[in-house]
């Protein structure tokens, strides 16, 4: 029997607007509470995002699994919260700095913060997942603790730089994407399945009982982890492999939909 259903936000749960369909969402959203079935988020965004711009009403009942994996926060409380240290931090950005063509975020708990001569398209491209941005001219100025770089390079030039980035520094940090030429670079050890993993271990449920849809790179250890798994019409080739069965398009309600089919809802 199902517990819980995680779910990723961009190109999955969220449509190419990035919106998704609120009132539907609700009808499905107080069903499941009916089933006791929990809807888990489970997303690259920081978890004041989540809260903030997605689930506002809904987010003291649910729990998220944050920033791929590195934070998470059940019914409010926080469980757990990786962070680099001072001196991760100045060795890391230094690198990604240097990349030509490349574009960085460093994500903190609270905040996230970019530097001032960073390309301002590409901030303003990022605001809305980082809605708490800070500018900085110097490391020196960041007052919160570093949980996640963000980085986009040239699409094409993608798993190069994955590749790169595990060759310099895999004890540190993790690559994984979303796609697009996005990077979040992560704290080894730390993913979606790890966050999924504590959370399932918390209440005494077992994988099986977890259902999980995404279309990502970075949703593959969800998808291999939960019993019964879903990637999306339009997914990355990990995602497909992860996942044991397939899920309408994004922009089609796939994911409500494939909900209200599995559950037998009347919506």
């Amino acid at each position: 029997m199902i517990k819980a259903i995680a779910v990723d936000m961009d190109g999955t749960f969220l449509n190419s607007q990035s919106t998704f369909d609120r009132p539907l969402f609700e009808k499905v959203y107080a069903q499941l509470q009916t089933k006791n079935v929990e809807f888990v988020v489970a997303s690259g965004n920081p978890i004041y995002q989540l809260v903030e711009r997605r689930f506002p009403k809904e987010a003291e009942g649910m729990a998220f699994v944050a920033e791929n994996g590195v934070e998470l926060v059940d019914r409010g409380q926080e469980i757990y919260c990786g962070r680099f240290t001072e001196e991760q931090v100045a060795t890391l950005a230094d690198f990604f700095r240097s990349i030509p063509g490349g574009h960085l975020i460093i994500s903190g708990r609270h905040h996230a913060f970019a530097f001032v001569d960073e390309d301002p398209i590409f901030v303003k491209r990022v605001q809305s997942h980082y809605i708490h941005m800070k500018k900085i001219q110097s490391l020196a100025e960041i007052d919160d603790q570093v949980v996640k770089f963000m980085m986009d390079v040239p699409p094409k030039e993608t798993r190069n730089w994955m590749d790169e980035v595990i060759n310099r520094f895999g004890d540190i940090v993790h690559p994984v994407s979303s796609g697009y030429g996005n990077l979040d670079l992560i704290i080894p050890g730390l993913d979606k399945a790890t966050g999924l993993k504590r959370l399932l271990d918390e209440r005494g449920w077992q994988p099986s009982q977890l259902m999980a849809f995404g279309d990502g790179q970075n949703d593959a250890t969800m998808l291999k982890l939960a019993g019964e798994s879903y990637a999306m019409a339009k997914s990355a080739p990990e995602a497909i492999a992860a996942a044991k069965f397939r899920c309408g398009s994004n922009d089609e309600n796939g994911v409500l939909n494939k909900i209200i089919e599995r559950f037998d809802m009347n919506v």
